[in-house]
Order: structure tokens, then C-alpha cells, then sequence
């Protein structure tokens, strides 16, 4: 798993491959969202995309109550999350990037959590929902630290929620409750 050196350092190479093959993203766009802060958005949207479908299976074919409520709550917090990510995209510019990120599940991965059904799709979920989670606090890390302040912040929030949420996953994992 990166830390946030190695997920700065990604998006900054990131950042200057587009760069050097003439596609650029405004160091200002409509609003006082730097080339990271874009990058962010771009990586975050579909990979609270593949949490929120990933939830969207637990919440319809779990068979743990409290796995399905924390699901629900994935749903909610990312789609809300995801609407305010894309207004720091400028019109025009790339979207849904289709990169490696920490914590997307592959295609086998997702094909398992699909087929599966009852309290083998609860322990998959804990398990992958966890690792995604894990991966989406190490790419906002690095932006917890930003000049503006709405990026921070919700960087900030994304950290103190899915670190609570991990704890909680794990605490279903050996409880079930």
C-alpha cells in the first residue's frame, strides 16, 4: 500500500505524463482547486464509484445487519462526497481515470462479491470494503494539508470517516456485531 510520499509522488508523475503528452489540467480552474486537488477528484470519484456499488450488493444481499447499515452509510457519504468532488473537475477535463489506485478491486475480485450471496458476501465485503477504504485514506492523507480549505476539509472528513469505518468493519469481522 503507498504512503502519502508515494501518493504524492504519483499524482505529481501523473500530472507531468499528461503534461508531456499535451494534455493539461489548469493550475486554477473555475474554482481554487490546484493540479493535485483535480488529480484527487479524478482518481476519488470512481473509486468511491466502486464502493458505493460494492455497498449497494451488501445492502441487497448481506445477512448481517450491522454490515448492511455501514453499507447504507458508504452509499450515502460517497454519493454526497462524489457530487462535491466533481465540481473541482473543470469543464472539459478528463474524467473517470482509469489508473491502478489503492484499494480498487480487480475484476475477479468483484466478480466474487457479486456472485455471492449471504454471509460469504458479508465477509467479502469486510474484508475488500476495508482494503478500498485503507486505500482511499492514503490518497487523502497527502491533501489533509491543502491551502484550500474545502479540499482539506473534506480530506480531512474522508480520513476520520473510513478510519472509523475500518475500525467498525473489523469489529463485525470478529464480533459480528
Amino acid at each position: 500500500m503507498c504512503d502519502s510520499f508515494c501518493v504524492r509522488k504519483s499524482i505529481s508523475v501523473i500530472v507531468i505524463g499528461l503534461w508531456l503528452c499535451g494534455i493539461s489540467i489548469p493550475a486554477q480552474a473555475a474554482g481554487p482547486y490546484d493540479a493535485e486537488s483535480i488529480m484527487f477528484a479524478q482518481m476519488m470519484i470512481p473509486h468511491h464509484q466502486q464502493a458505493i456499488l460494492i455497498s449497494q450488493w451488501e445492502v441487497k444481499r448481506g445477512s448481517n445487519p450491522s454490515a448492511e447499515k455501514l453499507a447504507a452509510r458508504v452509499i450515502s457519504q460517497q454519493t454526497s462526497e462524489i457530487s462535491q468532488l466533481k465540481k473541482w473537475i473543470p469543464t472539459g477535463a478528463m474524467t473517470g481515470m482509469d489508473m491502478p489506485m489503492d484499494g480498487m478491486l480487480s475484476a475477479s475480485d468483484l466478480a466474487a462479491l457479486k456472485e455471492a450471496r449471504g454471509k460469504k458476501l458479508d465477509g467479502l465485503y469486510l474484508v475488500d470494503m476495508t482494503l478500498h477504504h485503507q486505500g482511499a485514506i492514503a490518497m487523502a492523507r497527502p491533501l489533509t494539508r491543502s491551502k484550500n480549505p474545502e479540499v482539506a476539509a473534506l480530506c480531512t472528513s474522508i480520513l476520520a470517516l473510513q478510519s472509523g469505518e475500518v475500525a467498525e468493519m473489523r469489529r463485525i469481522m470478529v464480533t459480528g456485531k
